[in-house]
């Protein structure tokens, strides 16, 4: 095999793996009830479609500032109360949950990106590296 076929072929692999990561996050395993209220009579931020990076990031920061206060607070008192949660979810749970939504929201242009380099990586493909590869797709599916 020739050594750019090498290359291209690893780079192919490269951008199956990144799909396949796209097609996990699509079906995400959320921790919390995705429902995040400031508590300050205004309506509560249902996750699953919020679309705005920066507010998932403000609600972030907000969970990690009060998180450090409770800290503290328990430092300056002397007492080891329990882990500060919200809403009954940790912040790592919280945080989880918001990095799932920002990558989700983020997937049309992960996807968009990987398509371009998968059609330049077509458009080299030597002949006996196209051979080669339709090859392995028909023996894959005929579990050979």
């Amino acid at each position: 095999m020739a050594k750019t076929d090498q290359k291209t072929l690893d780079l192919i692999k490269e951008v199956n793996k990144q799909k396949a990561e796209i097609a996990q996050l699509e079906k995400p395993n959320w921790i919390t009830n995705c429902s995040f209220d400031y508590k300050n009579g205004k309506s509560p931020i249902n996750l699953h479609v919020e679309s705005d990076v920066a507010t998932l990031v403000l609600i972030a920061g907000f969970l990690i500032n009060r998180d450090k206060y409770y800290r503290e607070a328990n430092v300056l008192l002397g007492v080891d109360a329990p882990p500060f949660k919200y809403d009954g979810f940790s912040v790592k749970e919280w945080t989880s949950d918001i990095k799932t939504r920002i990558n989700k929201i983020q997937i049309t242009t992960k996807r968009q990106r990987l398509e371009t380099l998968e059609s330049r990586l077509n458009a080299i493909i030597s002949p006996e590296l196209r051979t080669q590869l339709e090859l392995e797709a028909i023996m894959g599916e005929l579990n050979v």
